[in-house]
């Protein structure tokens, strides 16, 4: 598994994590357990240190803070 980045905030199921790269509109995003966590449905910021829009499958809460894994 390869990290995606760090989960900085959630709100209404969405998680914004922080990432040095760009991926596929659809990609699936796991936790360090290889659970299913999501897909990255949007991308924004600046394009040296953009952010990804992940849509939660489950309760994110616990997520914040934590790396993420494609």
């Amino acid at each position: 598994m390869k990290m995606l980045g760090k989960v900085v905030s959630m709100s209404d199921n969405k998680l914004v994590l922080k990432t040095d790269k760009l991926v596929k509109l659809g990609s699936k995003v796991y936790d360090e357990r290889q659970r299913f966590i999501g897909n990255v449905i949007d991308y924004f910021g600046p394009t040296m240190g953009p952010y990804l829009l992940v849509s939660a499958k489950r309760g994110g809460e616990s997520l914040v803070g934590k790396e993420l894994f494609q």
